[in-house]
């Protein structure tokens, strides 16, 4: 489950640096449209980040049991 974390944390943050670099590219430059070329780098950050929050909301005690945390 920890590798799986780790993961996922690795992807969101490839992603993000993904976007952000985008991002400053369009500012530079607009019509060359960097941020509509990486739409499916945002789409696996948002899957990353709602399957981590998810992970979050569970503590695996035991083996095929799984409860939930307050």
């Amino acid at each position: 489950m920890d590798r799986l974390r780790g993961f996922l944390l690795h992807i969101g943050v490839i992603c993000s640096c993904v976007c952000m670099v985008a991002k400053v590219l369009d500012w530079y430059n607009p019509f060359m449209d960097f941020t509509g070329h990486v739409w499916y780098m945002q789409i696996v950050l948002y899957l990353a980040v709602i399957v981590l929050a998810l992970m979050g909301r569970y503590q695996y005690s035991q083996p095929g049991k799984c409860k939930l945390t307050r």
